[in-house]
Parts: structure tokens; sequence; C-alpha cells
């Protein structure tokens, strides 16, 4: 694989559900690497949530379509490279668009700084959107903290603080000084979203940062277009009560 991503035809093929799931967060990056890379040929295949106990027990075992894990999301680079698993994809992207950010006067080490936002990363996938996608899974009372599955709502709302207060010490609107956003704000942006969708009660008591970055992240103009379109999934997880769940939570003030 060329190490420039501005020099050849790159042909990017994302294959991963019906729903924003696991993918979203890089779905964005993808959005932006495709507007602004004009060599960059983009686009997704799908499968269907609704069929999922009727198919994907025979097409995970085609590692065409469920890839080395026989899970999805799956990236097809030129018909060459397939990756899987979440935060490979997204980091595979981010070196090969230059998705890490730039050395600033306080973080003058690109190795260290990587450090930094892959912490982001981890924090924001890990700790917020998995607990999440398992809290809709798990359908806990979020009124109740000793309901089982309670755990992952706390989790995600501690750990979106956390997002937030890091967010703020920043000089800029972007994690770690940043002019330009990096994969740490595409994964930061999906959590805060994300959690802020499923229930406000997700969403700490002061998340100006975090505000300030959806605001800015939906104004470049791929992902203004991408929303203007209503092209977001509504649906979340693959799971068959999440509709009847979500509509039960909005009842809670």
């Amino acid at each position: 694989m060329s190490t420039s991503a501005d020099s050849d035809k790159i042909k990017l093929r994302l294959h991963y559900w019906d729903c924003r799931g696991r993918a979203q967060a890089f779905r964005y990056m993808l959005e932006d690497i495709a507007y602004t890379h004009k060599n960059v040929d983009y686009k997704e295949d799908y499968e269907v949530c609704e069929t999922i106990s009727n198919t994907w027990g025979e097409r995970r075992t085609d590692n065409t379509i469920s890839g080395p894990f026989r899970s999805l999301p799956v990236l097809h680079w030129n018909d060459t490279h397939t990756f899987g698993q979440t935060l490979t994809i997204a980091h595979v992207l981010a070196r090969k668009f230059n998705l890490y950010g730039k050395i600033t006067a306080t973080y003058n080490d690109p190795i260290l700084l990587e450090g930094y936002i892959n912490g982001i990363v981890t924090c924001a996938y890990t700790d917020v959107i998995t607990n999440i996608l398992q809290a809709i899974w798990a359908t806990p009372d979020i009124e109740d903290m000793h309901s089982p599955g309670y755990f992952q709502i706390a989790m995600a709302r501690d750990n979106l603080e956390s997002l937030n207060k890091i967010l703020k010490q920043s000089s800029t609107s972007f994690y770690y000084d940043q002019i330009e956003p990096t994969i740490a704000d595409y994964f930061a942006f999906e959590a805060y979203l994300m959690a802020r969708n499923m229930h406000r009660k997700l969403s700490p008591a002061n998340c100006e940062a975090l505000e300030k970055l959806e605001q800015i992240m939906k104004e470049r103009p791929a992902l203004a277009n991408y929303f203007q379109n209503n092209r977001l999934f509504k649906r979340i997880t693959a799971a068959p009560h999440e509709e009847e769940y979500l509509q039960k939570l909005s009842k809670i003030k």
C-alpha cells in the first residue's frame, strides 16, 4: 500500500449493518476523507439488521463479507487489503490521511501527540460508545442505579464528563490545540451525539465543550451534507427491542 494518500486512486468499501453501532465514528471520517481527497472513491454496503437472525449465520462464514474476524465492520482497500475491527480501521484511516494532527508548542512530539489522541479515541469508543450499545441491548432502568445494566449508563456519563473536561483545556475547538479535527474529534463527536440521542440523562451537567464540537463538526461541508440529507441512521444497534426501549426512555423527564 502506497504511503501517499493523494498520489493514486484509492477505492474504499465499507461493509457494516444499517445502523450506527461500531462504525459511525469513522463513517464521519470517511465522509470528510472522500470530500477532501478527490482521488478517493468511497462507498458503503450494508447488511440489514432486520434479517440478522436469518442470514448472518451463513454470510459470516464468507470472509469476503465478514473479513478476517467474521464480524463487522470491515473495510476493503483497493480490493487488495481487508481490515476488520473498529479501532484498527479508524487507525489505518487516520495514519493514511493525516488525521493524527500536527505538533504544537505544547505537544511537540508526534508520537506523544498520537498517544494523547489515541487516549481520547479509546475512551470515546470503549467507555462511551460501547457502553451505550451494551446498555441498549440490556435495557436498564436509567432511573434505578441498582438496575442490571445501569453500570454502562454511569460509565458512559462519567467518561463523557472526562472527554468534555479535556476538550475544554484545548486552545482550539478540537482536542490538543489542533486547528483541524483529528480521529479523536470524530470519536468524541459520535460519543456525545449517541449519548444524547439515547437520553439526556447520559450527558453530564456541563458539556459546553462537546456541544461546541458538535456544532463545528456539523458545519464541515461533507458532514453538513451528510446530516442535511438525513443519512445518519436512526437505529443505533441491531437490538430488535431498541425502538420500544428508546420510546420508553423518551417519556422519562
